[in-house]
């Protein structure tokens, strides 16, 4: 049986064309994204590539570890694996020769429909004019990137300025993205849980023309509220979808699934896992719920991600947003229509350039275990 013969660490950095602002809840973003990748290597000469979050002193313990140790098809990484998930996959599928979404099932499709994510609360000192301009400007730099769909961060009355003005800004501010991005996009808001039920169904009534396909985080998940709003859109005939789970969901959070008040689980596949979202997108199937997992402040993980998308009937949209990241090596990946398109290439099918990732080991936050 092959052994963890070595594991890298590096910090991939990556620069957004323009400085992000609030959320509903916390300040400025910044214009940089940063990926923790590791490469492991085995005994028998593989590789796998993808996010890591194993500190130096545990990929040490690792090494001379037999991979049944760390992971086991069909089910993934074991609990000792789990801070090396997604290398793991990526060595598991080149040493079966295939590409990741084959070996995950191949039951979705593999043209991944994705969204820009990265329209932030960056109007505050704007007049009304202005911020409409503003936003305009921001589509067309999405769709220069490729992007046809939007997702846009609201609840401006949870901290920046009085409830009614908040709530009057958001909808300006929606409405001009609709504009800018056509009849056809899907445009999606999150709230960060910067709104109540009250304020939450306010915004769905006033923009019912636009076309809200999916409201993220409206209010901190709540059994009794999340009923009422979603037994309000459904009265109301609204097709909006409510997607919950990025940040810290309560106990109850999967009951609510289950009953069909949160339609769209959101986990965050960093910290979770592939191996976790495998494991929850069969158990969600049945009720009918998507998976939609959470990917921000970072930018390879839409690889892995499509990769699973393509492998699952139920898959919603692929976060992500217009990044520009030196060194990365990509095979016969494909972008098209607004469309991540899934190579048949083994494993993932990305990597580092050698000589930049040798650049970036000597870098704060870079290692190398023997």
């Amino acid at each position: 049986m092959p052994k963890i013969a070595r594991i890298e660490k590096a910090v991939l950095i990556g620069k957004r064309p323009r400085r992000l602002g609030c959320n509903g809840r916390i300040g400025a973003h910044g214009d940089r994204v940063t990926d923790l990748m590791a490469k492991v290597y085995t005994s028998d000469g593989a590789v796998g590539v993808g996010y890591g979050q194993v500190k130096e002193e545990e990929a040490q313990t690792l090494i001379g570890t037999e991979i049944d140790d760390l992971f086991r098809l069909p089910t993934g990484s074991t609990e000792a694996g789990r801070k090396l998930d997604v290398p793991l996959w990526d060595l598991a599928a080149k040493r079966e020769g295939k590409p990741l979404y084959q070996l995950l099932g191949a039951r979705g499709s593999r043209d991944v429909e994705m969204y820009d994510g990265s329209i932030y609360i960056d109007d505050l000192d704007l007049t009304d004019t202005e911020a409409a301009d503003l936003y305009r400007d921001q589509v067309r730099g999405g769709q220069d990137y490729g992007f046809t769909n939007f997702k846009i961060k609201i609840g401006r009355g949870a901290r920046w300025m009085e409830i009614m003005e908040g709530l009057a800004r958001d909808e300006l501010v929606i409405r001009a993205i609709r504009e800018a991005a056509g009849p056809d996009a899907k445009i999606l808001i999150d709230a960060n849980m910067g709104n109540t039920l009250n304020t939450a169904l306010h915004i769905l009534r006033e923009c019912a023309d636009v076309g809200i396909h999916w409201f993220e985080e409206p209010f901190a998940e709540d059994p009794a509220i999340n009923r009422a709003f979603k037994e309000a859109i459904t009265e109301a005939g609204w097709s909006t979808l409510v997607a919950d789970g990025e940040f810290a969901p309560p106990e109850s959070f999967f009951s609510m699934v289950e009953n069909g008040w949160i339609d769209v689980v959101q986990q965050d596949f960093r910290f979770k896992s592939l191996t976790w979202w495998i494991e929850t997108a069969a158990r969600i199937e049945s009720w009918g719920a998507l998976c939609g997992p959470h990917t921000w402040g970072n930018f390879t993980e839409r690889y892995p991600h499509a990769h699973f998308a393509a492998s699952v009937p139920h898959y919603a949209l692929l976060e992500s947003s217009p990044v520009d990241v030196p060194g990365l090596v990509l095979d016969g990946w494909e972008e098209r229509d607004g469309k991540l398109i899934v190579p048949d290439t083994p494993g993932i099918g990305f990597d580092i350039e050698q000589s930049h990732w040798e650049s970036l080991l000597k870098e704060e936050g870079g290692f190398v275990a023997t």
